[in-house]
């Protein structure tokens, strides 16, 4: 039966690049006077990115204890600019006009360090059979079976070292059914090789066995596209588990009410990772299984944005509800926008505090101008969260308090 197995994955592995191998030099048609016509393209190469920082306050203390930090330093802390100094990124996209190219993306967050933090993705591709099938090798990015934003970034092929993703998208299927991206990618390991400590080399099955597999489905009334990622035992990272399990992520959006109501939009997305896990005590299942997801429910209009998120973890023995209202205000044909957010937490299970009314509220004001290619925003962060009981705390509520101001600077190139 292994045998049979083995035999299948490498025909399917040698059918993926002999194809395209024939294929090369096919080019792009069009059809004129009933019949299809080479089209000669020139080669594109864009580059475009983004450079963020700003400047950051931010203080913490506990109730009953003395201030635990109070700082000013060069930062831009919106959730989307690294952890350091502030994000410098750089997107390459290159097309030679004849189905191949290359993409690459450079993040340089700490600024203070010789050279850029990592590269984001690089990898080249090609496109096949009147772009039903494409191929991309390299370290993988730009998943089309990625979650998208926000709060959460996740694309399952750029967990291990690089790998070989196919995409076929049928085209005998009609347009107005939907279009669909199916596919697959050979991936590396996702944990160093350290953690395999004991076991024997890798064979094609292993590495088969930490394959993702994909597809999407696009519709003008709705948008869907999962991927899973298997695991195999070959590079558990934790004794303790027989199988680790595999990884999922989704995203799913509505688009029937923004034709009758333009602005409105629906959708979710999520991630779950120790699908299938074995462990030999239940007990530590409950530890390593990680499930996050977030749903979405926003009207941009011309004069104001307004959003609902709402989002529930399972991590750690313990789940948490999110609720994050928020409202803009546009004014000046948006060259002003005013408006704040506020978030409510709340755990269940393996409670931080029992007794606690809540896990964490937060508020945040927002003043932001915009221009043509960037962007000068102040913020204010205020939060308080409930943490388990201490000594200093007696008689009080054991209450963690965080701030911070923060001017941000964006521009877009």
């Amino acid at each position: 039966m292994r045998c049979a197995v083995k035999k299948i994955f490498i025909l399917i592995f040698i059918l993926a690049f002999v194809f395209p191998l024939m294929a090369q030099d096919e080019g792009d048609y069009e059809e004129e006077d009933g019949k299809e016509q080479p089209v000669e393209r020139q080669p594109v190469f864009r580059v475009s990115g983004v450079a963020k920082s700003g400047v950051l306050w931010s203080e913490a203390q506990d109730e009953g204890r003395e201030k635990e930090y109070s700082k000013t330093e060069i930062r831009n802390n919106d959730g989307d600019s690294g952890n350091q100094q502030g994000r410098f990124r750089v997107d390459m996209d290159y097309d030679n006009g004849k189905n191949l190219g290359f993409r690459a993306r450079i993040d340089w967050e700490t600024w203070n360090g010789t050279e850029p933090d990592k590269w984001g993705y690089a990898f080249g591709y090609g496109n096949f059979f009147k772009d039903q099938l494409t191929i991309s090798v390299g370290k993988l990015g730009g998943s089309p079976w990625g979650t998208g934003g926000p709060e959460m970034w996740r694309e399952l092929e750029s967990l291990g070292q690089g790998g070989i993703r196919v995409e076929w998208k049928p085209a005998f299927i009609p347009k107005k059914a939907g279009e669909f991206n199916i596919g697959f990618v050979l991936n590396s390991f996702d944990q160093p090789a350290e953690a395999s400590s004991g076991r024997k080399d890798a064979t094609l099955l292993h590495i088969l066995g930490e394959s993702v597999l994909g597809i999407s489905y696009t519709h003008k009334y709705a948008h869907a596209r999962f991927a899973f990622r298997l695991d195999s035992d070959w590079d558990n990272k934790l004794r303790k588990y027989e199988d680790e399990g595999g990884k999922l992520v989704y995203r799913v959006e509505e688009r029937i009410i923004q034709k009758y109501l333009p602005g409105f939009q629906i959708w979710a997305l999520g991630y779950f990772d120790g699908i299938g896990a074995k462990a030999e005590k239940e007990e530590d299942m409950k530890e390593y299984l990680d499930f996050r997801n977030w749903f979405f429910i926003q009207y941009d209009h011309k004069w104001c944005t307004a959003q609902i998120r709402l989002g529930y973890d399972w991590v750690d023995k313990r789940s948490i509800f999110y609720a994050k209202p928020s409202l803009y205000w546009k004014f000046l044909n948006n060259l002003i926008n005013v408006g704040a957010s506020f978030t409510i937490a709340q755990d269940f299970g393996d409670r931080i505090n029992p007794d606690a009314p809540f896990q964490y509220i937060q508020v945040e004001p927002k003043l932001q101008l915009n221009f043509t290619s960037s962007y000068f925003a102040f913020v204010y962060n205020y939060k308080r969260a409930y943490k388990e009981d201490y000594p200093e705390a007696r008689g009080k509520d054991p209450i963690r308090q965080e701030q911070f101001i923060n001017l941000r600077f964006c521009l877009y190139f």
